[in-house]
């Protein structure tokens, strides 16, 4: 069946048979076939005219062009068509189009092996991390517990070893004569105040404690994660990630990259900008109670923040 392919509806498929052509309709023409209408080519249309927008449509399998509704009146097409005319009638454009779904393929395969063997380094690296740090928490521990144990140690013997000798020199005084009685008397009460009015140990910090309760830490959570998304401005092009430890204010108090990789894209992340830098306020803050983040600054511009 022959019609204009003005006449088409959308998405109706048909056949270029010609190109009705004038003397004052040379120049049209001429552009119509630059554009790739010519006869045996298929064509579809995409979206009919409607003023001032012009008729869109599909020449080939691929190319998509505009055409003025006066120009579509001109081309003849036929309807009628079979399965072996919608095939490709130029062999290199077959060939085109199937090397182009080589190449789509294959860079997608690519891509999905690139990614799988990114976040196996990206796992590593965090397992790594937090290995080094179990570590150095252990050998902090050891020498903690060390120091403790010898501060306690000399703090008894600085409180029982006076008594001792208040009370011999005390029993030896009972049986002397009265001139070493009154001497004794005269040591006794120093011996006996310094024994008996020690202090304890001052300037001792108190002990940080970690944040466990689950509603508090998804509270400090959403808090650090809404602060560090609206102060993210400068992209990432490679995820970077970081262990922060913050206070239950929500200020961050320290942080660490888990990386290089980290390390070189810390001055792109808001982190530094948003660490405590009062050293005084800093240290009162992690004596209370404290939590540690993982922070994610993904290179498609997303954030995550996962307790730790």
């Amino acid at each position: 069946m022959m019609m204009n392919l003005s006449d088409l509806k959308i998405g109706q498929i048909a056949i270029v048979d010609r190109i009705i052509s004038s003397d004052n309709t040379t120049g049209i023409v001429q552009r119509l076939k630059e554009k790739g209408i010519v006869s045996n080519k298929t064509v579809q249309v995409l979206r009919e005219a409607k003023f001032p927008s012009p008729l869109r449509i599909r020449v080939g399998s691929s190319k998509e062009i505009t055409i003025q509704p006066q120009e579509a009146e001109m081309i003849i097409v036929k309807t009628d068509i079979s399965a072996k005319d919608t095939i490709p009638d130029n062999r290199a454009e077959l060939t085109e189009q199937v090397r182009t779904a080589s190449l789509v393929s294959l860079t997608t395969i690519i891509l999905v092996v690139i990614a799988g063997f990114y976040r196996i380094l990206i796992t590593r690296d965090i397992y790594q991390g937090n290995q080094a740090k179990v570590v150095a928490n252990v050998v902090y521990n050891s020498s903690s517990t060390g120091t403790k144990n010898q501060t306690l140690e000399t703090i008894d013997k600085s409180q029982v070893q006076p008594t001792k000798v208040a009370s011999i020199e005390t029993v030896n005084n009972k049986s002397d004569y009265p001139e070493k009685v009154a001497q004794t008397t005269n040591q006794n009460p120093n011996n006996y105040l310094r024994a008996k009015t020690h202090s304890p140990p001052q300037n001792v910090e108190p002990i940080a404690k970690k944040m466990t309760n689950k509603r508090e830490l998804l509270e400090l959570k959403q808090k650090l994660y809404n602060t560090i998304e609206q102060t993210w401005k400068t992209p990432i092009n490679v995820t970077s990630i970081y262990l922060v430890k913050v206070d239950k204010n929500g200020a961050i108090a320290t942080y660490e990259p888990v990386n290089q990789i980290a390390t070189d894209n810390l001055e792109k992340t808001p982190i530094p900008s948003l660490v405590n830098s009062d050293p005084t306020t800093k240290k009162e803050s992690l004596q209370t109670e404290w939590a540690e983040f993982t922070i994610l600054f993904y290179d498609n511009g997303t954030l995550e923040v996962q307790p730790k």
